[in-house]
């Protein structure tokens, strides 16, 4: 590590900043969670440290070694079929994702398939039109393919079987116009059907 860091305090000082950064976006938002849980796209598991999350299942390509914590680590490509898993879960975060990829509806039918019947989902998206004059940009934050008004990702998650609650609606974050979309949606998702 650089200056003679150890992974431990360069993880506390990285938690630090996304505690921040999620305290600015969620507002202290508390979510239902329970045993088992599962992140997709969770990255290196920064949002589940955030949450006091010590044991869960994440879900990426990140490398298993860039980890925030001691988490069951599954690599794997969330835009395609993923990884097989012997169980269903509990709770499961599908948190500042769905934007980037060409084929959430498909993620999340797979979603569907690995809920329990009694389990809860928690997504969290944008709201905002999406700029098409700054798709072509260079910016590593401007790295959206899709967004959808509240009324589109609700439909379509009730297409998919989900129950739907929006859980929290922001619109204009101070001091944050340059890493976030100016509008941000969480929902908690609840399978319609038993299985």
């Amino acid at each position: 590590m650089k200056n003679g860091n150890t992974g431990e305090e360069w993880w506390k000082k990285a938690g630090q900043r996304k505690g921040s950064y999620y305290s600015r976006l969620y507002r202290n938002l508390r979510f239902n969670i329970r045993e088992p849980i599962l992140e997709i796209g969770g990255g290196a598991g920064t949002f589940l440290k955030y949450n006091g999350i010590e044991k869960a299942t994440i879900i990426d390509l990140a490398g298993k070694e860039s980890l925030a914590g001691n988490y069951d680590f599954i690599k794997g490509d969330i835009t395609k079929r993923l990884p097989s898993l012997k169980k269903k879960f509990e709770t499961i975060f599908v948190m500042e994702v769905l934007e980037h990829i060409k084929n959430p509806l498909y993620l999340m039918s797979q979603v569907y398939d690995l809920l329990e019947d009694d389990g809860i989902c928690y997504i969290s998206v944008p709201y905002t039109k999406l700029d098409i004059n700054r798709s072509g940009e260079k910016n590593p934050l401007n790295c959206h393919v899709c967004r959808w008004k509240i009324e589109e990702i609700v439909d379509q998650m009730s297409k998919l079987g989900f129950n739907v609650r929006v859980v929290q609606k922001r619109r204009r974050f101070k001091d944050t116009a340059f890493y976030l979309p100016h509008c941000w949606l969480v929902l908690r998702l609840t399978k319609r059907l038993k299985h």
